[in-house]
């Protein structure tokens, strides 16, 4: 349906409400303000920007796009708020999924609504030009997953790595820890007060704990216990009674076992004092060695570590869960572990060789839940940390800086490589700098020219014209001369090709390290369509005059 000019004059419907109708300018208005903003950082920088806030008299490192936004709460005029802080909360949502890309995304939408509102008002069905939009954006992920290659080693993750930061060192630790621990490896970042750059694997189960009494430490100068080949208690409620305390030490003793780990959410009163009187008897009297813990994790995180410790070593977890309460404790009832360390408020099991085949169902079935799951759902960290658990290791990144900014600006590129590499593991990757959404050009007009419906077939077209966009930007930012004729030369060469701005040429992407995430690309093209088709079948805009700030998307 065509549509028809309308007044922009506001119309107060109620005091403090205001009717604006003909929105597509006012979304557009906005989505270019920001677009302009962060047009100039697609490609190479001089590097992450330093901004000082004067309140809190605090130095903040801004070098990505979602944090440059996520300090934008306004632009001063309502009408440019509307589309500014669309744009802001897609592109803010997408690097919290994949961690990069705002730029590129924004971009896209600027091209996509830019074209889409010039066909609208030509007479277009804005609902169909939106329908072959989204058409045509499934057909572009079609064609470049197509174009993706898996990844043959750490070198090409460091690559990778190096598209998201300006720190060859930390791309190449990245990319090795990338490689050795998977899709789905998990790491910690300790950050350090002076320069450093090191990374430890570490084998076993790692569990955020607390220990229920500094006499559970074996060597307390340095506050750590190790226990070899204990049995395992796993408890879902606290052990404060002496009666559940005295029948975990017998059910340990009857199974021929010298130590004990006990896992409860809290371990105190009556139970506690038996269990440190038992303790401090000398080692020679000493029938049971006992470390206590409780879990930092709380609600389903706790329920889920219980269960997957339970797979780990065979015991049954006592209390509501289980069939039998700690004060019924068997010998069947506890499990078996090669080898306990506690230190640093950190629980580390190692499981015994027999008990990793049983746990591989329990894996796959991980991992599939993990695979079907979107970037941005709340389960995914949860799942990933329980498959680190389960597969035995995790990477624990260390890094420091001589001031804080440096060190807030390397835990978070790292933070954001992570999800990069992840992706790659995954989906493999494209040539890099805008070449991969060029080279879907070709299947998007194919596609078109087989498209009975105009209007349907006008919004592929338009798709395909804002494919080029991200990388005749970055051509433009590097003072390329002519950025259609590389164009041009892209296009006829196809994909791998890619051009390097720091060489100024074309090069073989995958020959040349300028690489990008297939799943990264492909969810920078979906986010932009979605924001752009928002912005052009919006057609009314109903707001408070005095909107209540957010910092929020």
């Amino acid at each position: 349906m065509k549509r028809t000019k309308r007044s922009s004059t506001s119309v107060v419907t109620r005091p403090g409400i205001a009717f604006q109708p003909d929105a597509g300018a006012q979304f557009y208005a906005g989505i270019v303000a920001l677009a302009d903003m962060l047009a100039s950082s697609l490609g190479p920088s001089g590097g992450p920007v330093l901004s000082y806030d004067g309140t809190r008299r605090k130095v903040e490192v801004i070098g990505d796009a979602a944090t440059t936004l996520r300090r934008i709460i306004s632009l001063g005029k309502p009408d440019l708020d509307v589309g500014a802080m669309l744009a802001r909360g897609v592109i803010w949502r997408l690097e919290q999924q994949v961690g990069d890309g705002g730029t590129t995304a924004i971009i896209l939408i600027r091209a996509l609504v830019e074209e889409g509102m010039r066909q609208i008002i030509a007479g277009a069905n804005a609902m169909r030009l939106i329908e072959g939009m989204r058409r045509g954006a499934a057909v572009a992920t079609t064609a470049l997953h197509a174009q993706s290659t898996s990844v043959t080693g750490e070198r090409s993750l460091a690559a990778v790595a190096r598209t998201v930061m300006q720190d060859d060192d930390l791309a190449a630790v990245l990319g090795e820890m990338s490689y050795l621990l998977g899709a789905d490896g998990h790491i910690q970042i300790e950050s350090y007060v002076a320069p450093y750059l090191e990374r430890q694997y570490l084998g076993g189960a790692h569990y955020g704990a607390e220990i229920a009494s500094m006499y559970f430490y074996s060597e307390m100068e340095r506050k750590r216990t190790v226990l070899a080949t204990p049995a395992v208690a796993l408890l879902d409620k606290p052990l404060n009674e002496a009666e559940q305390a005295l029948a975990l030490l017998e059910a340990t003793v009857k199974s021929g076992r010298k130590a004990l780990l006990i896992v409860a959410p809290d371990t105190s009163g009556a139970a506690l004092n038996l269990l440190v009187a038992n303790q401090m008897q000398p080692a020679d009297k000493r029938k049971v060695a006992i470390l206590a813990v409780k879990p930092k994790a709380v609600g389903d995180e706790r329920r889920f570590a219980l269960q997957d410790l339970a797979a780990m070593t065979g015991a049954a977890i006592l209390g509501e869960i289980g069939e039998r309460t700690a004060r019924a404790a068997q010998p069947e009832d506890l499990g078996r572990a090669q080898r306990v360390e506690f230190g640093e408020k950190n629980l580390v099991l190692t499981m015994e060789g027999s008990r990793r085949a049983m746990i591989q169902e329990q894996i796959a079935d991980l991992s599939r839940r993990l695979a079907a799951l979107p970037y941005d759902d709340e389960e995914r960290p949860i799942l990933t940390r329980r498959l680190a658990a389960l597969t035995g290791g995790i990477g624990v990144l260390k890094i420091g800086a001589h001031h804080q900014p440096a060190r807030d600006l390397r835990r978070a590129q790292a933070e954001r490589a992570w999800k990069v590499l992840s992706a790659v593991q995954r989906g493999g990757v494209v040539a890099g700098g805008g070449a991969a959404l060029l080279h879907c050009q070709r299947a998007v007009l194919d596609v078109a020219t087989q498209e009975t419906e105009t209007d349907c077939a006008l919004g592929m077209r338009v798709l395909a014209h804002a494919l080029a966009a991200p990388q005749r930007q970055m051509l433009v930012n590097a003072g390329v001369g002519a950025p259609a004729v590389v164009l041009d030369q892209l296009v006829e060469r196809g994909a791998p090709a890619a051009y390097d701005v720091l060489a100024g040429k074309l090069v073989n992407a995958q020959q040349s390290g300028l690489l990008d995430a297939a799943d990264v690309v492909a969810a920078v093209l979906q986010s932009a369509v979605s924001g752009a088709t928002m912005a052009l079948s919006t057609d009314t805009i109903i707001y408070h005059r005095k909107p209540q700030q957010s910092f929020n998307p």
